[in-house]
């Protein structure tokens, strides 16, 4: 009779067992699914961030580039470079001035973006938790 006991006991902990194991697989899946989502939309901003400084330094460079070209060729004439030369120049000054705020920009987005990695932290960290406690519950068996 105690065999029978015995028996019974132990297939209702492995019951048990197989029950909170499948439970527990369910939500650590539904935990990297839910993480990988949050990173998924935090990769998804950063990079609009890229695409943003992006932008910013091409509409930047159309519209600064001539105003800013005409302006500073016409404070070279005035200083007494010729035509020619304060044209290509204040081309230039431009273009290095608009070329540094896109890189800023550029640089900003893709520093946001090396932060964030792929790997699922918060899931790893409870897939230990969880073989602990597996272990520990087949020590007691």
């Amino acid at each position: 009779m105690e065999t029978k006991t015995n028996d019974h006991l132990l297939v209702n902990l492995i019951r048990e067992l197989r029950d909170e194991t499948t439970t527990l697989i369910r939500q650590e899946i539904a935990l990297a699914k839910a993480e990988a989502t949050e990173k998924a939309a935090r990769m998804g901003r950063n990079a609009g961030y890229l695409v943003a400084g992006v932008a910013v330094a091409y509409a930047a460079f159309v519209l600064l580039l001539v105003g800013l070209r005409d302006l500073i060729a016409a404070g070279l004439i005035k200083g007494g470079a010729e035509v020619e030369t304060a044209a290509w120049l204040s081309s230039f000054i431009v273009a290095i001035v608009i070329g540094l705020v896109g890189g800023l920009l550029i640089a900003k987005g893709k520093k946001a973006l090396s932060k964030e990695g792929l790997t699922p932290r918060k899931t790893i960290d409870s897939l230990r938790e969880d073989e602990q406690f597996i272990k520990h519950k087949l020590a007691r068996t």
